[in-house]
């Protein structure tokens, strides 16, 4: 007997299977797929994956309770305990059959629930536009709105299920002779894949549900809600009667307080704030001479740009003409062959105005602050912006600017870098660099010898090889939203405050911070250090942080556009995201950094990145996601997550890789178990936790397997740089700087 108080851990999610429990008295809560199951007196603790090789739930002591344990190591010895316990075999059918049956009659309301919820998310949105239209206002659209999908029937249980297991429950429970054996087993075995497939029924079901709750309310305030309130103070502030916009903000609060799995916390924060600021708005003051001013020279904006790119007639007259006719569409992100024609027309016209101006702006020693406006975050029209919006944008251009010194740099700053010579342009579609481009011009006879040596020291050259390669595509890419793709900063796509969404130095130093806190090897670059004197090579890591490129647009994603500069791997990395940036920028860093690694690990190998006898990050990956279906290490519902995600990630194992990372980061550092057994040791073993983060998961027994691996590791690398070391005091010869850096990072 052994004996649990309540609320202690019995079985850990994720642990290898190697006991269940006879519950004797009390009674215990299994943690299944998010939500509780309570078993009683009676029951079995493990009861959900008795024949899986790892536990796919975790069970706690949901009061002080008195437990029968049953060890084995095997499917033999398991056998062995049910062939010498009659009333075992029986009673653990009786068992799994009554706690399956609640298992998929809380599926089954889960799936209405989403449902329900999905159908509440489109209703609510398409009021919204149609209160936009009524109002006359500019409806705005969230990025993420197009990927919402809908949950299918598949993600229902089954229309039989429910009633085979209760049946199957009645009758062993009336059943006068002895189960047999191999009868249980067998039954169990095959009734597990039951059970994985309504956890995982349950786990899409849950993502779902939490996507629905995220697009009506979150923390990056870009959500419906927000959507609404800002309509409500627009509508105020254009001094129309915001009654009825007032009467659907109060129908979706009540909406979600009945809505389970809401953050009861956020919600009341984020109605407290619409409350307090609608309480607090007043008539609109008359501006100030100062106000009046700047307002009065923004609306003049687009002439002011054009005569400062000083570009033909012709060119001007074409772009006017296309502006005009896009400020006629009521919707400006809508799709369709007329203004998807226009934004391409504009968008072509807007890079030749941006080359000339920045032309100009380069050799400038002091640019006027709506040119700034223009080439670090896109703006062209006041109209177009909000007049508002302008105008908080011109006071924030005015300041705004990166830090060099930590490698982070707005678009001008980027281009004047390139201009100065300090920095090289980044690669094109075909991977290749600036040098690589010349010398393939040069190749093809496109160029003789003097015109190769004049443009690789012609740094004009190289920024126009910039603004055509690197800037529109990364433009395009962090923006987000592929198919309404306009250069032009408009007010639809401003979601929140300026103030809010401006991605400042102060801003990206705190992701990284946060990210090296918990992956402190994150950025390092692997290098040979080799001492011919000593006949010593060794590889070492320098920590080398990527440049921080911000794009002239308000958008939603950032990535990862080369891991280190041309070919040396001592060169940082460039990362491009928007300077008005919607998203949460710290998750954005995060997925950035994992897309880092990967590509990282992917120079380091060379040819062998996805060999599977030569072990790195990538090739121990591309392993698990190929072999998977053959992997004992996995339960069935693990490896029916894993074909989802597969299917989800179009079989890009490198965004499978960055989505497990996003989850090692943001979850598995607190100890809160979100990956399989298989990837949890891949990820540990390569981006290991600090020392700090390590002694607090040694309480959970799902990281002990990977704490255990990660110490001998970490021993053996202590072990043979102390053996260098050595080698050098016993020697005399004083211990180079890289090597005893190498020490302080084993250290961490």
């Amino acid at each position: 007997m052994e004996n649990y108080a309540a609320n202690k851990t019995i079985i850990s999610e994720g642990t290898d299977n190697t006991i269940f429990y006879i519950i004797a008295d009390g009674s215990v809560t299994a943690a299944v797929s998010s939500h509780d199951i309570l078993l009683k007196k009676g029951d079995i603790v493990g009861i959900f994956d008795i024949t899986s090789p790892v536990h796919s739930c975790s069970y706690t002591a949901h009061e002080d309770c008195t437990l029968v344990p049953y060890s084995f190591h095997n499917a033999e010895e398991l056998l062995a305990i049910l062939d010498n316990n009659t009333d075992l075999r029986k009673l653990i059918i009786f068992s799994f059959c009554r706690n399956i049956v609640i298992l998929i009659r809380d599926t089954q309301t889960l799936y209405k629930e989403a449902v329900e919820l999905y159908q509440y998310v489109l209703t609510i949105s398409e009021e919204y536009q149609t209160t936009c239209k009524s109002i006359g206002l500019p409806g705005k659209t969230l990025p993420f709105m197009e990927d919402l999908m809908p949950v299918k029937t598949e993600d229902a249980p089954p229309f039989f299920l429910e009633e085979y297991y209760s049946s199957m429950c009645k009758i062993i429970s009336e059943a006068d002779r002895t189960v047999p054996t191999h009868f249980v087993y067998g039954f169990l075995n095959k009734s597990r894949e039951d059970v994985g497939h309504m956890l995982h029924i349950c786990e899409k079901l849950l993502d779902s549900e939490k996507n629905y709750i995220h697009a009506l309310l979150n923390e990056d305030y870009l959500d419906i809600f927000d959507l609404y309130c800002d309509l409500f103070f627009r509508t105020r502030s254009n001094g129309a009667n915001a009654d009825t916009v007032d009467a659907s903000i109060r129908s979706i609060i009540e909406r979600l307080k009945k809505i389970q799995l809401i953050d009861k916390s956020l919600l009341v924060k984020r109605v407290s704030r619409f409350q307090t600021k609608a309480v607090s708005v007043r008539e609109k003051k008359e501006l100030s001479k100062e106000e009046e001013t700047i307002r009065n020279e923004l609306n003049d904006s687009v002439n002011y740009i054009l005569d400062y790119a000083g570009l033909d007639s012709e060119t001007i007259s074409e772009f006017k003409k296309y502006l005009e006719q896009f400020k006629q569409f009521p919707d400006k992100n809508a799709t369709g062959r007329g203004i998807d024609s226009i934004r391409k027309q504009l968008t072509r016209l807007y890079y030749i105005i941006y080359a000339a101006v920045l032309k100009k702006a380069l050799d400038a020693a002091d640019i006027p602050i709506i040119i700034k406006m223009f080439l670090n975050f896109g703006y062209m029209d006041a109209s177009l912006c909000g007049n508002d919006n302008a105008f908080t944008l011109y006071g924030i251009a005015s300041s705004f600017h990166g830090l060099r010194d930590q490698g982070i740099y707005t678009t001008l700053e980027w281009f004047k870098e390139i201009y100065c010579g300090n920095k090289q342009p980044g690669r094109n579609e075909f991977e290749q660099d600036y040098t690589a481009y010349v010398r393939t011009l040069k190749r093809e006879h496109k160029i003789d010898n003097q015109q190769e040596a004049e443009m690789l020291t012609d740094n004009s050259a190289k920024v126009i090889y910039e603004l055509e390669n690197m800037f529109p595509q990364g433009n395009k890419i962090t923006f987000g939203r592929v198919l309404t793709f306009c250069p032009i900063l408009i007010e639809e796509n401003i979601l929140k405050p300026l103030e809010e969404l401006i991605l400042t130095p102060q801003k990206i130093l705190a992701s990284f911070d946060k990210i090296k806190s918990i992956d402190y090897s994150a950025f390092y670059h692997e290098i040979i250090f080799e001492d011919l004197n000593m006949n010593i090579k060794e590889t070492i890591r320098v920590d080398i942080r990527p440049d921080i490129i911000l794009t002239p647009n308000a958008g939603v994603k950032g990535v990862l556009w080369q891991e280190c500069e041309g070919m040396h791997r001592t060169t940082p990395g460039r990362m491009l995201i928007s300077a008005l940036h919607m998203e949460n920028s710290e998750k954005t860093f995060i997925r950035m950094t994992g897309e880092f690694r990967w590509e990282m690990c992917k120079r380091t190998m060379g040819a062998r990145w996805n060999d599977f006898a030569s072990h790195s990050l990538t090739s121990d990956y591309c392993s698990y996601v190929q072999f998977f279906s053959k992997n004992r290490d996995l339960s069935y519902d693990a490896k029916e997550k894993l074909r989802e995600m597969l299917k989800h990630c179009k079989n890009s194992y490198k965004e499978m890789f960055v989505q497990d990372y996003l989850a090692f980061i943001q979850y598995e550092s607190s100890g809160s178990c979100r990956l399989n057994k298989v990837s949890r040791g891949i990820l540990f073993l390569y981006c290991p936790f600090p020392n700090e983060i390590c002694r607090k998961l040694q309480s959970n027994g799902a990281f002990l397997e990977c704490l255990n691996k990660h110490n001998i590791h970490k021993g053996q690398q202590i072990h043979r740089l102390n053996q260098i070391i050595l080698k050098y005091r016993n020697s005399g010869n004083p211990v180079p700087d890289e090597i005893s850096a190498q020490q302080e990072l084993l250290d961490c």
